[in-house]
């Protein structure tokens, strides 16, 4: 039974993450082209005062506000990143880091989605995947994180939790 309520769980969860990739799309979509596929993880710590804490590593991209000097965009994309709480656009990153306050959570499961954009706001994608990652979080368990998804490459890890 507890395996049942667990599958039932992570296909909830699932339909989440691509229900929020949906929403990822409310800007335009721009192709990568022939440039190598960026990669996004998404890695969160408890803050010790308020909130998470949220790691993104990317390859294959580089993060960087608009006015930053242009780097070589011949062999590496670069952008921003988009941050979305539970479906709602909240913020840019420029860098790897951000931190997400207890006020923009909410009891229980919450998600936390990153795409990669570029300057123009577009959504970069990958063979018409928007390039996203997505962690479910919930704060009440000993284990923080419930499942990390990254659609490039394609990766889902879920934590087994009592």
């Amino acid at each position: 039974m507890k395996f049942i309520q667990l599958t039932l769980s992570a296909l909830l969860m699932l339909h989440a993450a691509f229900s929020s990739a949906a929403e990822v799309h409310q800007h335009q979509s721009r192709d990568i082209g022939n440039m190598p596929t960026p990669q996004i993880t998404l890695q969160v710590f408890r803050d010790a005062t308020d909130g998470v804490n949220v790691h993104v590593t990317t390859k294959n991209y580089r993060l960087n506000a608009p006015d930053s000097p242009i780097a070589d965009t011949s062999t590496v994309l670069q952008g921003h990143a988009h941050i979305f709480i539970n479906g709602e656009k909240r913020q840019r990153l420029y860098g790897e880091d951000l931190h997400i306050p207890q006020a923009w959570l909410t009891p229980g499961v919450n998600q936390i989605a990153v795409s990669l954009n570029s300057h123009q706001h577009e959504n970069w994608t990958s063979d018409n995947n928007t390039i996203v990652g997505s962690v479910f979080i919930n704060l009440a368990l000993p284990s923080l994180v419930l499942h990390n998804y990254s659609s490039q490459p394609v990766a889902l890890q879920h934590n087994h939790h009592e």
